[in-house]
């Protein structure tokens, strides 16, 4: 019998946006597993470099995504994870291999994953949901100060800019088009303006909606 198509969930989201909120809230309501720095973490043991390395790497990857997908291939999501014999990782090779580590999660489990191009890895997963978690600026500085202990305004605006900026140039890279973009995804949410609570429900009863819609289907073959 052939293995049902996993159900996942991939989060793009602003910075003090709520998105790991949110894919924690769906992870533990639906029982889903939650990947956000798993997957740094499984890059650090494949590659023996360590995570506070390949996370710096990871900052300064974006100039790098295209020339990646150029020399790599990822091959289907049911391959077989093989990782390459490397003690130092540019950062074309860690694309490679944190790309393959959310092919191989998103084979084996119902997963959310948050970040790291889930969604353009993704793509063609016949079980993906795709969201992008977003929020208004003066709002995301509030929380920013709040959820993160930033000492004040100013150093949070200046922490929310320099992430925006760094998410949407390896946005650009990465699949040509703009971050704020809503056809990249199937669902946007402005947390700003529905709440990170009802933003998480609503999110959750999509999802439950389609492995309940999975399971109807299995049930009847």
């Amino acid at each position: 019998m052939d293995r049902p198509t996993t159900i996942v969930l991939a989060i793009s989201r602003q910075f003090a946006s709520g998105g790991a909120f949110i894919g924690q809230a769906v992870a533990q309501r639906l029982g889903l597993r939650y990947t956000d720095r798993e997957i740094l973490a499984n890059a650090a043991r494949t590659s023996g470099v360590s995570e506070d390395d390949l996370e710096g790497r990871e900052e300064r990857v974006a100039a790098l995504w295209k020339l990646a997908f150029r020399q790599f291939s990822l091959g289907p999501p049911e391959a077989p994870f093989v990782a390459p014999p490397l003690r130092t990782l540019e950062e074309r090779d860690l694309f490679a291999l944190e790309s393959r580590i959310i092919r191989e999660i998103a084979s084996r489990y119902d997963a959310v994953i948050v970040g790291r191009g889930g969604f353009h890895v993704l793509a063609d997963h016949p079980g993906l949901i795709s969201i992008r978690v977003h929020a208004p600026f003066e709002w995301r500085v509030r929380r920013a100060m709040e959820a993160y202990g930033l000492a004040g305004a100013d150093d949070a605006a200046e922490t929310i800019r320099r992430s925006d900026k760094q998410r949407a140039k390896f946005v650009r890279a990465f699949t040509g088009r703009d971050w704020d973009d809503a056809c990249l995804h199937h669902l946007c949410v402005n947390t700003g303006a529905v709440g990170l609570e009802l933003a998480a429900e609503l999110v959750t009863t999509l999802v439950a909606s389609r492995i309940k819609a999975r399971e109807a289907a299995a049930a009847a073959t």
